[in-house]
């Protein structure tokens, strides 16, 4: 009696499933959801071989990147305080850069300082 041996039977990966390397499991990786509700958008769709790579939208910035899946969690910038201006816009990998106002200047948004203008009142 003569026993064959086949080895590992390949099929290929379900829609919204991925593999990409080559293993001996029984499943395939779900593929990323990209939340526009967290702040992210699809940079690249999810194939056969590949996971979603997602990107911020705009008004995120990035706080978990990696080169191959982009990024993974977002969080909304920042706001500065009043009596704060901005002093280096959020981009899709920073937040949002505050600094207090210099004496002399306020800010009631939190935008920009304004210079303090002095009224003479007379009677």
């Amino acid at each position: 009696f003569i026993e064959e041996n086949f080895g590992t039977r390949c099929i290929p990966c379900e829609t919204g499933t991925f593999m990409n390397e080559p293993n001996g499991l029984t499943r395939c990786f779900s593929c990323f959801s990209c939340d526009p509700g967290s702040g992210l958008s699809i940079k690249q769709n999810c194939t056969s071989i590949s996971d979603t790579v997602c990107d911020v939208i705009h008004g995120y910035f990035c706080k978990s990147w990696t080169d191959s899946a982009g990024c993974s969690k977002a969080a909304k910038h920042s706001a500065c305080k009043p009596g704060q201006r901005i002093k280096l816009p959020g981009t899709s990998r920073d937040d949002t850069v505050c600094e207090n106002c210099e004496e002399g200047t306020f800010s009631p948004d939190g935008r920009n300082c304004i210079l303090w203008t002095h009224r003479h009142w007379r009677s």
